[in-house]
C-alpha cells in the first residue's frame, strides 16, 4: 500500500447511513485533480445535561447501539453534559424527538454528521489528506485517511452557464457556457437548430442532443465551481424538469451524479441544490 499526501480544498460535502454506520463523503480540489474522500463507520451524536441523563436511558432503552459518554464540555447554562452516540443519523433523529417529547433537551441534534466532522477539526477549505489514493475515472478516491486543517487554496476550474428557454413549456432553445482553466477561457453555446455561423456555437437537431452534448462537455471539462445568474432557482431546476420529461438523468455532478434538491422555506419557494464534487453559487 503507497501512501500519499495531498493538499487539498473543500467543495462539496454529504453524509448517508449505511449498515456499516454513518459514511461520510468530502469532494475536495487538488493541483493533481479532484479527489473524494470516504470516512466509513461514523457515528452521529448529540449533547445532554448531566442532570437529563438518567430519564433519557429509560428512555431510549429500546434503542440498539446507543452509547453514553461524559466529555469535559458544559452547556451555555454552564452545566456537565455528556454524548451520546448512535449509528445512524436517522436513529438520532427519532431519539431526539422522543426526548423533546418528555422535556428534554438534546443539543446540537440539528448538525448532521458532515458538518460536525468538519466542525470538530476546524476545517473551513484547507486540508492536509493522508492516505492510499485509488484511481477512479477522471478523479481519485481516499478511503479513511487522515485529514487536518491546512491552509491551501487552489486555483479552481470554473464554469459559468446560461440557458435559453421558451416563456411556457418546457421548451429549451440553447446553453450558453463560459468556462475559466488557470488563464485558459472557454466559450461555447449548444444551440438548437441552425442560424449561427460562429466556430464556438454548435447546432442540435433536439433538445435531448443538445442536453446530452452539454452534460458530455461538462464531464469533460469537470469544472471545479458552477456559477450563473439565479443558476439554482431558474437555469438548474428548469434542466431537472426538462431531463425528467425526457426520462434522462442530469448529471452535473462528478462520478456521474445528479443534483439532490431540498427545500430552504416552508412553502417549498426557495430551493437550494447539492451538486456532489462541485460547487454552485447564484
Amino acid at each position: 500500500m503507497l501512501i500519499q499526501t495531498r493538499q487539498g480544498f473543500l467543495l462539496t460535502r454529504n453524509w448517508r447511513d449505511t449498515d456499516r454506520g454513518i459514511e461520510l463523503e468530502f469532494w475536495f480540489a487538488t493541483d493533481e485533480g479532484p479527489v473524494c474522500v470516504l470516512l466509513q463507520d461514523q457515528r452521529s451524536l448529540f449533547f445532554l445535561s448531566e442532570g437529563e441523563v438518567a430519564t433519557a436511558k429509560d428512555l431510549l432503552r429500546a434503542e440498539r447501539a446507543v452509547e453514553f459518554k461524559a466529555v469535559a464540555l458544559r452547556s451555555f447554562s454552564m452545566e456537565p453534559v455528556q454524548a451520546v452516540y448512535f449509528r445512524s443519523h436517522r436513529q438520532l433523529r427519532r431519539a431526539a424527538d422522543l426526548l423533546r417529547q418528555h422535556g428534554l433537551e438534546p443539543l446540537e441534534s440539528d448538525i448532521n454528521p458532515a458538518e460536525r466532522f468538519l466542525m470538530e477539526r476546524l476545517i473551513t477549505g484547507g486540508v492536509l489528506l493522508r492516505g492510499e489514493l485509488m484511481p477512479r475515472g477522471e478523479h481519485q478516491l481516499m478511503r479513511d485517511p487522515e485529514i487536518k486543517s491546512a491552509s491551501y487554496k487552489p486555483q479552481p476550474t470554473v464554469a459559468s452557464i446560461d440557458i435559453e428557454t421558451a416563456m411556457d413549456g418546457l421548451q429549451l432553445y440553447s446553453i450558453g457556457v463560459h468556462a475559466i482553466r488557470g488563464e485558459q477561457h472557454t466559450r461555447m453555446v449548444f444551440m438548437l437548430g441552425e442560424g449561427a455561423s460562429q466556430d464556438w456555437v454548435t447546432s442540435y437537431d433536439s433538445q435531448q442532443d443538445l442536453l446530452q452534448a452539454f452534460l458530455r462537455w461538462l464531464a469533460d471539462y469537470d469544472p471545479d465551481i458552477l456559477i450563473g445568474w439565479n443558476v439554482v432557482n431558474f437555469d438548474i431546476w428548469y434542466l431537472q424538469r426538462l431531463t425528467e420529461q425526457m426520462g434522462l438523468r442530469l448529471t452535473l455532478g462528478r462520478d456521474a451524479r445528479v443534483a439532490h434538491w431540498r427545500d430552504l422555506d416552508d412553502d417549498g419557494s426557495r430551493k437550494a441544490v447539492q451538486i456532489p464534487g462541485r460547487v454552485v453559487l447564484d
